[in-house]
């Protein structure tokens, strides 16, 4: 935009009033939805972080007889993590099915936010000549608001990508690892090194979410603002 340029036509002002109204409302529930799953891929941290200690801290006890029914492994299983988590390791048998969820859930999780930073990549790289625009004299005090919420989101957009790595390097440390009974057992100190390695990984990838989640809300009254500041400019008048 050169010195003197016009500022948005009636119309193209109404537009960016209607995608303010709406991506308010988006980020709204977004803000919320990536603080609930980042809390939710603590508790899964958490539970890594039980397994590891359990294997690092203690003895093997005898193990019980797969003839008597479908036994636990006493010596690697921890009853917390049993009961929040359904992850048993049992006697005679491959890798628990709860682990092997957990690893496709974060999996499909790291190919999401990477496809979600993308799209959302572009569509801000898109944004910001576009609203140029609004930096004219009648419009600066409405710009400052909407400058401030595309920031954030271009935060986000870049936080995702963030998130996206940090998921896939927890994906590959659990695989680098046998974790069916006698694949912990034959190095449990090993094992636990690699699954609390792993749990830091998701650990920061929840983190990173969390923080992108909380800094969307804070565009809220940005948002409203810009709205205010936009419909009262008078450049809404026909």
């Amino acid at each position: 935009m050169t010195v003197g340029a016009p500022g948005p036509s009636p119309a193209e002002l109404a537009g960016y009033v209607q995608v303010a109204r709406d991506h308010r409302e988006h980020e709204r529930y977004h803000s919320v939805l990536k603080i609930e799953e980042a809390a939710a891929w603590r508790r899964d941290s958490n539970a890594l972080k039980l397994l590891a200690a359990r294997w690092s801290d203690s003895p093997a006890p005898d193990r019980l007889d797969p003839a008597h029914g479908a036994v636990g492994c006493v010596d690697l299983n921890d009853p917390a993590v049993v009961a929040t988590t359904g992850i048993l390791f049992m006697e005679g048998e491959s890798e628990p099915a709860e682990l092997i969820a957990l690893r496709a859930r974060f999996e499909q999780a790291a190919a999401r936010y990477q496809r979600l930073s993308g799209w959302l990549g572009e569509h801000m790289a898109a944004e910001w000549p576009r609203l140029r625009t609004l930096l004219t004299p009648a419009l600066a005090e409405a710009a400052r608001p909407r400058f401030r919420a595309l920031t954030r989101t271009t935060e986000a957009a870049n936080a995702y990508s963030l998130v996206a790595r940090l998921l896939d390097s927890a994906v590959y440390t659990l695989n680098a690892q046998d974790l069916t009974p006698e694949g912990v057992r034959r190095a449990p100190a090993a094992a636990a090194s690699m699954v609390l390695t792993a749990s830091w990984f998701l650990d920061s990838a929840a983190s990173s979410l969390a923080e992108a989640g909380a800094h969307l809300g804070l565009s809220d009254p940005d948002w409203t603002s810009f709205i205010a500041l936009a419909e009262t400019s008078g450049s809404l008048e026909t």
